[in-house]
């Protein structure tokens, strides 16, 4: 299903998030997964995991970025694109796992001043 998102670019959603159209970029652009992994020496599972918006299965850091950036080149998609896609949903992940952490410190706070008082 075609949905709108990402400051008005076009993504294909699945499973509740919002994924680029970069698979069939891909295909529409004859590009095959082994050509890329030949060409880029990144492994057909990483390849995959940037084609499914699963980052986090991505090493971090600068080899994240140098991975996407490797893929889109080899696609000939635009990597700020992808990137910026990346950072919005690794966001996201941190927001929502950070609540529940500060509510529990807060919690354990408000204990510990109980007990003292």
């Amino acid at each position: 299903m075609a949905h709108t998102g990402l400051n008005g670019k076009t993504g294909l959603r699945r499973g509740g998030s919002v994924k680029l159209p970069l698979r069939e970029h891909r295909v529409r652009s004859r590009v095959s997964l082994e050509e890329i992994a030949e060409q880029t020496k990144i492994t057909k599972r990483f390849l995959e995991a940037i084609e499914e918006a699963d980052y986090d299965s991505l090493p971090g850091g600068v080899f994240r970025t140098s991975y996407i950036r490797q893929y889109a080149s080899a696609i000939g998609y635009d990597a700020e694109l992808i990137l910026e896609h990346c950072r919005e949903l690794s966001a996201g992940e941190e927001s929502s796992s950070e609540e529940p952490l500060g509510r529990e410190r807060a919690a354990l706070r408000l204990m510990r001043f109980l007990q003292l008082g």
